[in-house]
């Protein structure tokens, strides 16, 4: 009989979870079968190439050449998620872009499901947690705060959160946002049993979830101290233990987001926000939060508020102040605040289920019956409204008549291995097809070269150069290693169309390719290779101020063509080595068009050579030898990367030998229970 009891209780248990992820996973069934949406403006494609070279590389996930000249595959993106879609892609053998929709489906799917688990660890209710995930998987709060998500959407009812997934292709986003309740709860469970497994298991849930997205990172650093300031007896010995398994999470995933890394991204953050609010308003604000916060720990002492309402009201009130401080006033307190109008939704959805039951709890049950009954008919619409909107945004799309696919063959088939520069929906979607590799790519804060920025503007738009805008552009692309351009016109079928002026090569560079107003143009170069042999006085005198500023590139360009200094050939003998065979004399250095990065070495003969970046950002090898010369170059990340990895297995290695030495010393009987027997 008891395990009858027990057996009907786990089943009741899993009802709610599951009927939460099957509805969810409803409104995204299509995703599981297709392999391209008819979304080709989405940034997703970009994903499903980090997927398809993680797939193709798995021992050597290290320096990745495809992107601005190179970058290291940690700035690619954080690396979970397409980690995770490369081995379903390998282990059930289908395309990284059927198991990318996959894999997102089901993450999407599983938000509701830890959700629902949060709720349960802080209300103790399941009916209130079930609300809790009905209401954020049904209800776009957004819509109804937001005039412009509204708009976007399509009405009132529009499903944001499936939007921004079949849509912008944010899976990465969506997926953090099905982690982070996990985590938060795996900590609570952490505090509750105090045993070193848990503790264990709370580091990685929150490492994961910083491995997925930097948005849901951030979100995660909003929710943890909510948390554990919604606690009623949460002294310095417990925001201490929270602090060490937050620096133990992060000790985990620092190998994939280095310290260099966080530093970029922060940096390079500019490339695709608004500019934040001016220093005195932020401080303003942040003056203003702390204020607000004071208050609300009074008010709650004061109401004696439940711990579940706090976290829900906590968690609601800084999401909600980044969302629609940036919205309704055009303040951003952080880089893309906006993007966190998803976090908003989950907070709100918390709070009004929780609020909403501590209005109704004084009822008579046969009302709360008859409102609980009326809530869940009236969830029956938004559910039509959602299955509705489904349709038309996940549609498969024939990947083989896209100019994006056509360009990528074409680039593949006949300048195999050459850098290209593919801007718009091209270039993100370039490299789900090909190895080719490119100027841009699809993460612009990943970018190593501080320069990249102004000479991508300045080749876009051609602002400042007059009638020579096609020289300039020409100057710059050769100055970084490129043989090809693609340039859509006013009536291509690629969706942004960046070029300012598409016509700006015709007549200047060979056209290669065209398919109507899409047209190919080859670079012309002295030679293809990525390395060169130049004078040090060749070298770029400075780094260049704007895009037209000639100047700082001009004796570099020169050189690049200058038929009197002999040609040096690249060719890659790994993902994160290279060989460069030249005849040197004395005083040549070596110029490569590969971004400079800390982790590069040089060797001729096992000898080391001085390596360093030049003002536009490159690699430059001072080889000291004369003759026919081989350079070995190697990227291993370098100090930091060395030390992250030595954190991170040390870390795992502390934790699991402390888990198993508390498994061990609790079932070792102690001495008074010897003696008995």
């Amino acid at each position: 009989m008891t395990r009858r009891l027990r057996s009907r209780l786990a089943s009741s248990a899993l009802l709610f979870p599951v009927a939460l992820f099957l509805l969810n996973l409803l409104f995204v069934r299509r995703l599981l079968t297709i392999e391209y949406l008819d979304q080709m403006g989405s940034i997703e494609g970009s994903f499903i190439a980090i997927a398809r070279w993680a797939r193709e590389n798995w021992g050597d996930l290290s320096w990745f050449p495809l992107w601005y000249g190179g970058i290291p595959f940690v700035n690619t993106y954080p690396p979970l998620l397409h980690r995770t879609v490369a081995a379903v892609s390998t282990v059930l053998g289908i395309t990284p872009a059927l198991a990318y929709h996959a894999v997102t489906a089901v993450f999407y799917a599983l938000g509701p499901v830890t959700l629902y688990w949060l709720a349960l660890r802080l209300c103790g209710s399941r009916v209130r947690s079930l609300a809790a995930g009905l209401f954020y998987s049904l209800l776009s709060t957004s819509n109804f705060l937001i005039p412009a998500v509204r708009s976007d959407t399509g009405g009132w009812w529009g499903s944001r959160r499936l939007q921004v997934l079949a849509v912008y292709g944010e899976g990465p986003h969506i997926t953090a946002l099905a982690l982070l309740p996990a985590a938060v709860a795996l900590l609570s469970l952490a505090f509750e049993k105090r045993k070193p497994l848990w503790w264990l298991a709370a580091a990685v849930a929150m490492s994961s979830v910083a491995l997925t997205n930097w948005f849901g990172g951030a979100a995660l650093a909003i929710a943890v101290p909510a948390w554990l300031l919604s606690r009623q007896k949460m002294g310095p010995p417990g925001w201490l233990r929270a602090g060490g398994a937050a620096a133990a999470a992060y000790l985990v995933a620092s190998p994939w987001l280095p310290p260099s890394t966080i530093y970029g991204i922060w940096l390079n953050e500019r490339l695709v926000r608004q500019p934040l609010a001016a220093p005195p308003v932020r401080l303003l604000a942040a003056g203003a939060g702390l204020a607000l916060l004071a208050f609300l720990l009074w008010l709650f002492r004061r109401l004696r508020t439940p711990e579940h309402i706090r976290f829900a009201v906590l968690f609601l009130v800084p999401t909600a102040a980044v969302t629609l401080l940036q919205e309704w006033f055009g303040v951003s307190l952080l880089a893309q605040a906006h993007r966190y109008h998803l976090e908003m939704e989950m907070a709100i959805a918390l709070a009004v289920v929780f609020l909403a039951r501590e209005l109704l709890h004084r009822s008579p049950p046969r009302t709360q019956f008859v409102t609980g009954c009326a809530a869940l008919l009236l969830a029956a619409y938004p559910a039509y409204k959602t299955l509705r909107l489904a349709r038309p945004l996940l549609r498969p799309i024939a990947i083989e008549n896209t100019i994006e696919y056509r360009e990528a063959r074409w680039f593949d088939a006949n300048l195999p291995g050459r850098r290209v520069f593919a801007p718009g929906s091209a270039g993100f979607f370039l490299n789900a097809f090909t190895g080719t590799p490119q100027f841009a790519g699809g993460f612009d804060p990943g970018v190593l070269n501080p320069n990249w920025a102004l000479v991508q503007y300045q080749i876009l738009s051609g602002a400042g150069s007059g009638e020579k805008e096609g020289e300039v552009a020409l100057t710059w692309l050769r100055a970084f290693g490129v043989d090809a351009v693609a340039v859509s016109g006013p009536e291509s079928k690629e969706t942004f169309k960046p070029f300012r002026n598409p016509r700006k090569f015709d007549g200047l560079l060979p056209e290669l390719w065209r398919d109507n107003d899409d047209v190919i143009y080859a670079v012309p170069r002295r030679s293809s290779s990525l390395a060169h042999v130049i004078r040090r006085t060749d070298l770029p005198p400075r780094s260049p101020q704007n895009g037209i500023d000639m100047d700082a590139v001009r004796p570099y360009a020169a050189a690049l063509e200058d038929p009197s200094l002999p040609v040096a050939a690249f060719r890659w003998s790994s993902n994160h080595t290279a060989a460069i065979d030249a005849p040197l004399q004395a005083g040549q250095i070596l110029s490569v068009q590969v971004s400079y990065h800390p982790g590069w070495k040089a060797a001729v003969g096992g000898r080391p050579s001085r390596v360093y970046g030049d003002n536009l950002g490159q690699l430059v090898v001072e080889p000291q030898c004369q003759g026919p010369c081989t350079v070995e170059l190697t990227w291993d990340g370098g100090v930091e990367m060395l030390l992250c990895r030595a954190f991170s297995w040390g870390c795992i290695g502390l934790g699991l030998l402390w888990a198993g030495w508390g498994h061990l010393h609790r079932r070792r009987p102690s001495v008074a229970s010897e003696l008995q027997l």
